[in-house]
């Protein structure tokens, strides 16, 4: 396991186009009595990848040769120079934020005042995730000497004495004003009387200053929850933007300083690694992507699979011991505990069959073919908590309108008989609603749909009505594109339009039943055949085929800020279309998909990160 600070705190989902940068990483937190608090925010990388969970970590003051330990989270019995107990702390996309010293979490003991009065501190952290050995991060972090800030509003009454102060500091020549001797203690420094009666401005002078440094403090962390044009200039404020030359920050006045780059593309290994295909399925399974199926080019199919671990980089081929029978262009879905695949085209012709792979045990169970729907393929297939429900396709009938819901715990087969259903149709997408799914778009017996339904659902998770999708502002027809759920509304982009490929979209609020059109600036080129994430903040979109052909390039889309950005090109991403993408907690990872007629594997991943571009007041 390979650990690494990353010194600049993430903002790739600030909800401002503006993020505050904390370049040091240890903020005073309070101006308040001793033992102090110090906030320390920074980001951990494990292998390249940022982390979500608990996170348990171990802290230590130590001098610049890191010989010399002055303060501990908790006491080293042991004698092997780490704390004994550790700290857990919340993980979010690798950043983690602690108060050291703040004796109200697990495991922390406070910081002795007299540590402040050190000339250098540096931070030692050891990090475990739980399960593998504390390993040290390396390495110490300076402790920046704004910290001892805190040490200054808190010179009590009566503690200036004679061995504070320097021969001649103070004296009749350089004091004016009057002093209160009630402020000074006994056997004090200034006994001349023309010293008392003089020293009163430098006492004065001194106040103001702690007064401003302590305004200026608050005035900082104040900023911390909110960055608005209105303050943008204020002098010292450093502020992060994705745009190299941002318009708004250099009107205010702000200079351009430095540059983080966003991360790049990473290979994964080939070992073990599928072989190429297209027309195939994957699906993230907690810690894993599982891949299955496919085209394998000159008509043959696939019916294998691999599992991969980014974390590891690791492939693990799926048994396939009692595997359905290879296919191409069938659904498969995620339960939380199995994997589904069901449908799809083979040799044999259009498939009604499917199974359930437990990727813990590596066993598959056959679904029962009793009430099971036609063969078919290019059907939509969702899991909404309870049921599998497949709807629509195609097989040599034509194109279907019909359905029905598979539940794993009775193993079962019901059919999804409503009244109203949408037109016939495929190619469609379908996303997960709060209370349903909606469906939309696709190829219809007379060409491309721009019409859509919502499956309504009841309290049980029961499918009980048809709903259309309301047409005014809705995207022109397609089939090809995609469509992705962002918790509240569906994105749907691209595809194509009788050959013609497309570069818009829409978004779609089902409790208001309207569509929003997107931003035109900044958008993908058109295209067809992509891959289309949710990060939880933005949609991605990665490869598909264009004009020229196959493409490489990738964007993301922000609904609070209604903007789009390009992802990075570094790592020489693949051109791929008809591949499958999942989103694996922190990152996008992306397998398989053709290259002209050309089959490929090539897993790649990308940490959607921006690139930022700093800016502070000359």
């Amino acid at each position: 396991m390979a650990l690494r600070y990353v010194r600049f705190t993430d903002m790739r989902h600030n909800p401002y186009r503006w993020a505050l940068c904390v370049l040091g990483v240890f903020v005073p937190l309070v101006l308040g009595g001793v033992p102090g608090l110090l906030h320390y925010q920074g980001r951990l990388l494990m292998d390249g990848m940022a982390q979500d969970g608990i996170g348990h970590f171990k802290f230590a003051l130590v001098d610049s040769s890191g010989a010399s330990v002055f303060w501990r989270n908790s006491s080293d019995a042991n004698g092997d120079g780490q704390p004994d107990a550790a700290v857990p702390l919340a993980l979010n996309r690798g950043l983690y934020s602690v108060l050291l010293g703040d004796t109200t979490l697990e495991n922390m003991g406070a910081i002795p005042p007299e540590v402040f009065a050190l000339e250098t501190l540096l931070l030692r952290v050891w990090f475990s995730d739980g399960t593998s050995p504390f390993e040290r991060l390396e390495p110490d972090q300076r402790l920046a000497a704004v910290a001892y800030a805190m040490m200054a509003a808190n010179v009590p009454d009566g503690a200036i004495t004679s061995s504070k102060l320097a021969p001649g500091a103070l004296d009749a020549a350089n004091l004016t004003g009057t002093l209160d001797p009630a402020r000074l203690p006994p056997n004090a420094a200034l006994k001349d009387p023309d010293l008392l009666v003089t020293s009163n401005a430098l006492v004065g002078l001194l106040s103001q200053q702690i007064v401003a440094l302590s305004n200026r403090v608050d005035t900082l962390i104040g900023q911390l929850s909110g960055i608005t044009v209105s303050n943008v200039g204020l002098p010292g404020l450093v502020l992060a933007s994705p745009l190299e030359q941002d318009p708004v920050l250099i009107q205010a006045g702000l200079v351009r300083f430095l540059t983080f780059p966003s991360s790049g593309w990473i290979s994964g290994t080939a070992e073990l690694e599928p072989s190429p295909r297209f027309g195939h399925t994957a699906v993230w399974a907690d810690t894993r992507m599982l891949v299955w199926g496919g085209d394998l080019g000159s008509g043959t199919y696939s019916g294998s699979g691999g599992m991969y671990r980014p974390d590891l980089d690791e492939w693990h081929t799926i048994s396939p011991l009692a595997a359905p029978e290879a296919r191409a262009r069938h659904a498969a879905v995620w339960t939380g505990q199995e994997m589904i695949v069901w449908g799809g085209y083979s040799a044999q012709g259009f498939l009604d069959t499917g199974a359930r792979l437990d990727p813990a045990r590596q066993a598959w169970a056959p679904l029962p073919s009793e009430g099971a729907p036609s063969g078919r393929e290019g059907h939509v297939a969702v899991w909404t908590g309870r049921f599998l429900v497949v709807w629509g396709g195609r097989n040599s009938t034509g194109l279907l309108a019909d359905g029905a819901l598979y539940e794993p715990a009775t193993d079962c087969w019901t059919p999804l008989d409503l009244p109203a259903p949408p037109a016939a149709r495929t190619g469609a997408t379908a996303v997960r609603t709060a209370d349903g799914l909606l469906i939309w778009g696709g190829e219809g017996n007379e060409g491309p749909l721009a019409s859509g339904s919502q499956l309504r659902f009841n309290a049980e998770g029961t499918p009980i009505a048809w709903q259309p999708v309301a047409a005014d502002n809705a995207p022109s027809a397609r089939s090809g594109h995609t469509a992705v759920w962002t918790g509240q509304k569906m994105i749907v982009w691209g595809g194509q339009h009788a050959g013609v490929r497309l570069g818009d979209g829409a978004l779609y609020d089902p409790l208001a039943d309207a569509w929003q059109p997107l931003t035109a600036a900044g958008a993908p080129s058109p295209r067809t055949g992509h891959c289309a994430l949710w990060t939880g903040a933005e949609m991605l979109i990665f490869g598909g085929e264009g004009a020229s052909g196959a493409m490489a390039d990738g964007f993301a889309y922000g609904p609070a800020a209604g903007a789009w950005r390009a992802l990075s090109a570094a790592g020489a991403p693949r051109a791929r279309a008809q591949a499958s993408a999942v989103w694996a907690g922190s990152e996008l990872a992306v397998f398989g998909g053709r290259d002209g007629a050309l089959p490929l594997g090539a897993l790649q991943r990308l940490a959607p990160e921006p690139t930022w571009h700093l800016y502070r007041k000359p």
